[in-house]
């Protein structure tokens, strides 16, 4: 299992864990380490310094691919790309109003600065003050990068010009997403700012001067409540759950403790719309195996939801802070989440829901990114490998020797 991480500190890591060695076995040969380690500090004489115990867990190689830890380049957002040379890539959205690409080796390979974010800024909104801009949201394709903050600043801009089509949408944006099949659509939502689905395209096309674009899909405030009162909006998340972009169906979180399924063939108002926590929720993160959704919330709660009836049928346990991002497998078997305790951390899903391994990684974490590309092997194919090596050391030893009979026989 391989993952990067980018963190509050500004960098990108890449953790690689063996998926055969289980978190049981790598807690037992850690715990060994430290009885043996705290045995040998005991018998030191006066004077002498006992060398520092390793406390990682067996199975676990971490490792920093780019940036140097300062907290004004913290990473906001990131996404992974395929550059113009064929090359993987991380986009990232940083705290400083940077978005850089770079490479899976560490080379720089774009950037671009926000001035805007260095403006010092107190603006007052729905009873809050927003003190300071930031990135909720980031996209990249090959050719294009998609941004929003939460001033409600769209950006979408070319990697090949500085050319950009820009959109003014309300202020206190929480979450912007794109959808999985077409990176210029995306869907935005906030405080006391409702859900709407876009096409950045679209914008492109309507260009400077021309008619303000119209939304592909704009949602209504639920219905009032048993007092007739009109229900506060709170957005914090969104997932699409349809492949398709032109009527779109969207899974929607709320700090009010809801999840709601939005269906733009349907209607404008929520489908479905069911309580689900005892806090605010702020992640949400959609399979893309089963009609399943994981979601998270402020205390460190992760749970698991079946999308078709609102039931929620399992959490996973053993997290200590909140979480600030949760990544799926390929094969939707298993899922990774990270935040501010500094762990990620990765669990089976299903019924068991049992936790798999972990990796501590020094800074509280904003995002992980699970590579699909990489491939585990299971036990007994590490055993095949190893067998078809020592057969062919094997008849390369009795080439040789074949060779060496031959040459004395000629003498």
């Amino acid at each position: 299992m391989r993952f990067y991480t980018g963190d509050e500190s500004g960098l990108i890591k890449c953790i690689d864990i063996d998926a055969n060695v289980s978190l049981l076995e790598a807690q037992a040969q850690a715990a060994k380490r430290t009885k043996a380690a705290a045995k040998a500090k005991a018998i030191l004489k006066a004077g002498e310094q006992a060398a520092a115990a390793d406390t990682s867990l067996a199975g676990v190689d971490i490792r920093t691919i780019d940036g140097r830890v300062n907290r004004s380049n913290g990473i906001q957002q990131m996404c992974t790309t395929k550059w113009a040379t064929n090359n993987r890539a991380f986009a990232v959205a940083r705290k400083n109003g940077n978005i850089d690409v770079v490479g899976f080796e560490g080379e720089q390979l774009f950037t671009y600065t926000d001035d805007k974010f260095a403006e010092r800024l107190s603006v007052k909104h729905n009873g809050r003050t927003i003190n300071e801009r930031s990135y909720v949201g980031l996209s990249a394709s090959d050719s294009h990068f998609l941004s929003c903050t939460n001033m409600g600043e769209v950006r979408y801009q070319s990697f090949a010009t500085s050319e950009a089509c820009e959109m003014k949408l309300p202020l206190d944006a929480c979450r912007m997403r794109t959808h999985t099949e077409r990176s210029s659509v995306f869907a935005v939502g906030g405080r006391e700012h409702e859900l709407s689905v876009w096409d950045a395209e679209t914008l492109q096309e309507s260009g400077a001067g021309s008619a303000k674009p119209t939304p592909i899909f704009r949602a209504k405030n639920v219905a009032n409540d048993f007092l007739n009162l009109r229900v506060p909006v709170w957005i914090t998340d969104m997932q699409f759950t349809s492949a398709d972009a032109t009527n779109p169906t969207l899974a929607v979180s709320t700090g009010h403790k809801q999840i709601r399924l939005y269906d733009a063939r349907a209607q404008q108002r929520p489908v479905n719309d069911w309580e689900v926590s005892k806090h605010p929720i702020y992640h949400l993160q959609a399979s893309h195996v089963r009609p399943e959704l994981y979601f998270a919330d402020n205390m460190g709660n992760v749970q698991q939801m079946d999308m078709r009836t609102g039931h929620v049928f399992g959490a996973f346990k053993g997290i200590a802070g909140a979480v600030k991002s949760i990544s799926l497998s390929e094969d939707g078997a298993k899922i990774a989440v990270a935040g501010l305790d500094r762990y990620v951390r990765v669990y089976e899903t299903g019924n068991m829901r049992r936790p798999l391994h972990r990796a501590y990684v020094k800074q509280r974490v904003s995002h992980v990114v699970w590579d699909w590309e990489h491939k585990d092997f299971s036990t007994q194919e590490i055993e095949e490998q190893e067998a078809e090596d020592i057969w062919e050391t094997m008849d390369k030893a009795a080439l040789k020797k074949k060779s060496n009979k031959r040459k004395a026989v000629a003498i």
